[in-house]
């Protein structure tokens, strides 16, 4: 008596049906994620090169060497730390360099950055949705990631429009 080949078969299953439903979908979800990827790193460079601008106009060192940490802290956070299946947390460092104090510039000095009113509000806008960045990971992140990243491009618009808007 031979065995037949059929028992060698897996057997169908509702779980084989969703894995293949959701490969299916895979390759098109891929893409988006991949889309939005692409657009959160291009907007994360743009604001981070207006933040760099602002701390070449600094005076003091300290407030320069703090503006630049901040554009590295938004490149970052806007590109290499969203890492899809990842936990979506930011990086302590990350938070730091992300704070709404980088208005306030280095700690230890006893001025201000040289800002203007119209460049603070879009300051600390640009930092807070890059440090939103990461957390898409965890959600829809195309539909999330592309959302920050249209607000990210509106804040450093207005960022850049009060910069340009001022004779310096």
């Amino acid at each position: 008596m031979t065995t037949s080949p059929l028992s060698a078969l897996p057997l169908h299953s509702r779980a084989h049906d969703k894995a293949e439903a959701h490969d299916g979908e895979g390759p098109v979800q891929r893409a988006a994620e991949l889309a939005a990827l692409h657009r959160a790193a291009d907007a994360g460079q743009a604001a981070a090169a207006w933040v760099r601008e602002l701390a070449g106009r600094q005076e003091s060192e300290d407030h320069a060497r703090a503006l630049e940490h901040a554009a590295a802290g938004i490149e970052r956070a806007s590109h290499q730390e969203v890492i899809p299946g990842g936990s979506g947390e930011l990086a302590e460092e990350l938070r730091y360099a992300l704070a709404a104090d980088v208005l306030l510039g280095a700690t230890h000095t006893v001025t201000l950055p040289d800002l203007a009113p119209g460049e603070r509000m879009p300051l600390v806008a640009v930092c807070a949705i890059a440090a939103a960045m990461p957390s898409c990971v965890l959600g829809d992140l195309p539909r999330e990631l592309t959302l920050l990243a249209d607000e990210l491009d509106a804040a450093t618009a207005a960022g850049r429009a009060a910069t340009t808007g001022l004779a310096w």
